[in-house]
């Protein structure tokens, strides 16, 4: 008896131990756990698996699937499998996610993840597995549209957020496919807005979300929602070696964007034809009262603006009566007007303001990649056109200076590297002359060697000469 009651207490005050050290659960973390677990649930149905085969072109990369294909479509270097490339007419199968738009069986994801697709399977939160096709597609923003036949489900449609609302620091859920794990959720907050990313492929307009909720491989086109339960982003891009570093199309994009894609299939955009840049630097020299507006920096032959008059080294300060501040503000305000509208284009050109009517063309998508492919001057991450006697005059150069003008770089290019500048005139490569373009090209590809430098002689808008040394890249290939 004596033992007994012994061994109670002893397994009491054991107890009682316990108890001392346990904490008490606070009922505002209980109740944020039971939000969060609430709001998975009401996102689940609507989230969707993508399912994609495609036949590579000619040279591609076999059968790597769709998460590689994200790596490299974001600049991200990807280490081949053992034994190099698989065939190159295998087909590819990707999984990327999307979200449920509409009753009548559209779904919102990314342009990547179907571009080329030979077939797309959609996989939805009952498991049923459903074909889809394509119904539309933006390239200059990265969103699509596809569609399934609902069958008479009564599909569970995603409720969309206000981008225009949102604040860093609030909270933020990303849905979706990462690595093939369907009906997966991470949460974090909005950790920056308003990003512009260095992205290699054509894809206009950015101002992305960027979120340190995690976005993987296989989240492409996923919701990005808010505590609400609201889609307030799409799901776009990670950056490669960063943790919790992730971006969303502004679900505001997507709201004027979609329906068009619904009904037409495409959006068509204004096209003025110039290559722009900031005014900051150009202010003072060509006594512009602020630094508002997009410096002209290249007008190619052919397009609306070189047709209506527009010139380098104008400013564009005004399109339609409507201010411009920024190179972005030109494509945006540009894009949303009508190919085949006349507008007027307000310029600062020699000290005043000077009105262009401008008939706009439609954005040339083709064109602008072939303009875009790799050649030599792009290899080295040069924008070059010939020097114009005009041109010349305005940049005060030396009497008798013949080249080519650059009028842009790269940023983190070899030409950059380098040290040379918008404004630079190439007047020798390799120790020879050149005085256009077609000479420059000529000559670099006679003269360049993959891995090799490459002296370059310059002559600057005062009139200073001098020699740079451009490192050839080892992959270079000069045509």
């Amino acid at each position: 008896m004596k033992h007994s009651v012994m061994a109670v207490a002893v397994a009491v005050a054991v107890l009682a131990g316990s108890v001392a050290y346990a904490q008490p659960v606070s009922p505002v973390l209980q109740e944020i756990e039971q939000a969060f677990s609430s709001i998975t649930n009401a996102l689940r149905p609507v989230v969707v698996n993508i399912d994609t085969k495609m036949t590579p072109q000619e040279g591609g990369e076999g059968n790597m699937n769709q998460f590689e294909d994200i790596f490299r479509f974001f600049g991200i270097p990807f280490q081949a499998p053992e034994g190099g490339m698989p065939h190159p007419r295998r087909l590819r199968v990707g999984q990327a996610s999307g979200f449920i738009y509409d009753k009548q069986g559209h779904i919102v994801t990314n342009n990547h993840v179907v571009e080329g697709a030979t077939e797309i399977e959609v996989g939805l939160w009952n498991g049923q597995k459903v074909p889809a096709k394509v119904v539309g597609t933006d390239p200059d923003t990265d969103l699509a549209v596809i569609k399934i036949d609902n069958g008479g489900t009564d599909l569970p449609v995603a409720e969309l957020g206000d981008s225009s609302q949102l604040r860093v620091g609030q909270y933020a859920i990303a849905a979706g496919s990462p690595r093939g794990f369907e009906g997966s959720f991470s949460f974090g907050h909005i950790s920056a807005l308003g990003r512009d990313l260095n992205l290699p492929e054509n894809i206009r307009f950015q101002n992305f979300i960027q979120t340190d909720a995690a976005i993987n491989l296989g989240n492409s086109g996923g919701p990005l929602c808010n505590i609400a339960g609201e889609v307030i982003g799409i799901n776009i891009a990670i950056v490669y070696g960063a943790n919790s570093l992730g971006f969303a199309i502004p679900i505001n994009t997507a709201k004027n964007i979609v329906p068009t894609l619904i009904a037409e299939g495409k959006v068509v955009r204004g096209y003025l034809g110039v290559r722009v840049t900031t005014v900051d630097q150009y202010a003072e020299a060509l006594n512009l009262p602020d630094k508002n507006g997009a410096f002209v920096a290249e007008v190619p032959t052919g397009t609306p603006a070189e047709k209506a008059g527009i010139q380098t080294y104008d400013v564009i300060r005004q399109v339609n009566g409507q201010p411009i501040n920024s190179p972005q503000d030109l494509i945006q305000t540009v894009s949303a007007i009508r190919p085949g509208t006349a507008a007027t284009v307000t310029v600062w050109r020699d000290g005043q303001l000077k009105d262009i009517p401008v008939t706009l063309g439609e954005f040339p998508h083709e064109a602008q990649q072939a303009a875009e492919a790799p050649n030599g001057q792009e290899t080295l991450g040069l924008r070059l056109q010939n020097l114009t006697d005009e041109t010349a005059q305005r940049l005060q150069l030396p009497s008798g200076t013949q080249g080519v003008l650059v009028v842009g770089v790269n940023p983190n290019s070899p030409a950059e590297d380098a040290g040379l500048m918008q404004g630079d005139v190439i007047v020798e490569v390799g120790q020879r002359k050149v005085t256009n373009l077609d000479e420059f090209k000529s000559v670099l590809k006679e003269r360049a060697q993959p891995g090799r430098p490459l002296l370059m002689g310059v002559v600057r808008p005062n009139g200073e000469r001098g020699i740079v040394v451009v490192q050839v890249p080892q992959d270079a290939s000069f045509k």
